[in-house]
């Protein structure tokens, strides 16, 4: 009976592979003419900007995203691409600059979302600074979000280094990131999912060691990121409901001379999964600490 209902899954799963593979063969012709183009010399420029957004796990990534996606006038929201888990619309477009990407995306995006892993881009065929000169070929406002486990520091210092994207910084109260981050582990249910009555322990050492790491990858890049020529937004969780902050966020994405921005979100479609901090008072009262001593301090770098 099992293997009656699973032949036809994993049919239908072959004929996507199949049509993924075909569509990167149709490209090819155009690849052809966009290279002999850009050996002669006689490639237009597009109107092109690329947006970072440097963050962590469990910060408000989600909602930051909806203030600054847009596709009709140009903001492209690609979310976690660089971790396979976000199918973003340029996907089959890149094939024209980078033959088979989205064919090789789309088997790791599958193989992703059986299993997780970190840094699989980097173990795949692609090569993550290839595929950034790639998109920047595509008209548009290019936003990315990056967290510490997508892409090594080398690779993304190379890719900072070359393209210098303007940068924004998402920081949260690390209590509350912690404690989110644990109920979404424990349930499995990562977005648009209420995780109220969870409970969870945490464990002293356990905290303080997932505070310290991202203090450090944050101070790193932040130094990094300015000392490269990088403009740089530093932005706190609890402001992305503020309308100047707003305007910030979306003035700075954009590029100069953009006008539009009526036609952005004007308030973040996402929400939070609890409106409440049981677990973060239980701990605080037998701890003796203040939610303002988890805050996640913003770094003014020169």
């Amino acid at each position: 009976m099992s293997q009656g209902v699973s032949t036809p899954k994993k049919n239908k799963q072959g004929l996507t592979t199949f049509k993924k593979l075909l569509l990167n063969f149709k490209a090819l012709p155009k690849s052809g003419i966009y290279f002999v183009k850009e050996r002669l010399g006689r490639v237009k420029p597009v109107k092109s900007k690329l947006v970072l957004v440097i963050s962590f796990p469990r910060s408000g990534t989600h909602a930051l995203g909806s203030l600054v996606s847009q596709e009709n006038i140009g903001f492209r929201y690609h979310g976690e691409f660089f971790a396979f888990n976000h199918w973003s619309s340029v996907i089959e477009r890149l094939n024209r600059y980078y033959p088979f990407f989205s064919f090789r995306f789309y088997l790791n995006f599958k193989t992703q979302r059986q299993k997780w892993r970190t840094y699989r881009f980097e173990s795949s065929t692609l090569s993550a600074t290839r595929t950034i000169r790639a998109i920047k070929k595509i008209h548009g406002i290019h936003i990315i979000k990056v967290f510490p486990t997508h892409l090594s520091d080398p690779v993304l210092e190379s890719i900072i280094t070359e393209h210098k994207p303007h940068i924004i910084f998402l920081r949260r109260n690390h209590l509350d990131r912690f404690v989110s981050h644990k109920k979404a582990n424990k349930t499995g249910k990562w977005h648009t999912a209420s995780t109220e009555g969870v409970e969870i322990d945490i464990d002293e050492t356990e905290l303080n060691k997932f505070i310290d790491e991202y203090e450090k990858f944050y101070s790193r890049y932040i130094h990094f990121a300015k000392s490269h020529g990088c403009a740089v937004l530093d932005v706190d969780y609890e402001t992305l409901q503020d309308t100047k902050i707003i305007d910030e966020i979306q003035h700075f994405s954009a590029w100069e001379g953009f006008t539009d921005f009526n036609k952005l979100a004007r308030i973040p479609t996402t929400a939070k999964q609890d409106s409440s901090r049981t677990v973060q008072d239980k701990y605080l009262a037998n701890s003796g600490k203040k939610i303002s001593d988890f805050n996640f301090k913003k770094i003014e770098a020169n």
